[in-house]
């Protein structure tokens, strides 16, 4: 289970930060945001035009509600000193992080970790959606889950979907200022929890013997498999992850995103148990063999 483990693991703790959402960011009409190769000038009418156009160029009209609601959320990043102190660089690492993939990388564990659990599970059940609806069965030809959701744009997100990615965007950068203590699962507790999520593994396959062999086939051999196994089998655990009760489900999340977190940084933060975090699919008692 380590390849599935990685494809979920890089999913649930990237940084997800569309294409558009950098952009506007980085091009707000503030010194420090602006390219520092920018032929923009600093006056405010000709950055409004600037930032019109990078709103174009995405496919999102400057007018509509959604660049309103684009605007209003990435003036609140900026704008939150919480936010600001806490990274790099001040109010400059704001816009650092969507340029620096280890900085997101780092960000994104911290802030998820330090969610409420309720928040987490938003975060994951949107990131389930839009890998349902925008993404195609093949993932864009991407076993890489961080490059499959890079593919995925604001312009196809709906006006509610746009809100809530901000939103839980700026729970995330909050959550990595705050820095509040993280209570961590028991031994007991997370053998417990994925001892549920392998019987939820087993319900969403259905009892289908053949999407239960796929599934393991991928499991155990990764390597070989293409990109609509790795890209079914990720909504297929995804979606197990979403069906759990809690606290089992967010022991699960909570383990997964600080396990990422441990591999990009395999010499500081807090230590968790190695291993995969997903086991395999079993029958509940007295179910069927596959």
């Amino acid at each position: 289970m380590k390849r599935l483990a990685a494809c979920l693991s890089a999913l649930v703790g990237m940084l997800f930060v569309t294409a558009l959402a950098s952009a506007a960011i980085r091009h707000e009409p503030d010194d420090f945001l602006l390219p520092a190769n920018s032929a923009f000038s600093m006056q405010s009418g000709e950055s409004e035009q600037a930032y019109a156009q990078m709103l174009l160029e995405q496919g999102v009209e400057p007018r509509s509600s959604k660049a309103q609601i684009i605007r209003m959320w990435v003036e609140k990043i900026r704008q939150d000193p919480g936010i600001s102190a806490a990274l790099p660089g001040g109010a400059q690492g704001v816009s650092r992080i969507l340029l620096d993939p280890e900085t997101r990388a780092n960000v994104i564990s911290s802030g998820l970790a330090h969610l409420s659990a309720a928040d987490r599970l938003s975060y994951v059940r949107l990131l389930t959606k839009l890998l349902d609806e925008l993404v195609p069965v093949n993932c864009f030809g991407e076993v890489d889950m961080s490059a499959t959701m890079k593919r995925v744009t604001l312009r196809e997100m709906s006006d509610a979907d746009v809100r809530q990615y901000f939103e839980l965007l700026y729970k995330v950068l909050t959550g990595n200022a705050r820095k509040s203590p993280v209570v961590l699962p028991t031994s007991q507790q997370y053998a417990v929890a994925q001892r549920q999520l392998s019987r939820a593994l087993f319900i969403q396959l259905g009892g289908n013997q053949s999407d239960f062999a796929r599934y393991q086939s991928y499991a155990r051999y990764p390597a070989t498999a293409t990109p609509a196994d790795a890209c079914w089998a990720t909504r297929v655990t995804l979606h197990a992850i979403i069906s759990m009760r809690d606290p089992e489900r967010d022991f699960i999340l909570l383990r997964t995103i600080l396990q990422d977190q441990q591999n990009k940084n395999p010499t500081g933060g807090q230590t968790t148990p190695a291993g995969p975090p997903f086991p395999a699919p079993t029958q509940p008692p007295g179910a069927p063999e596959p």
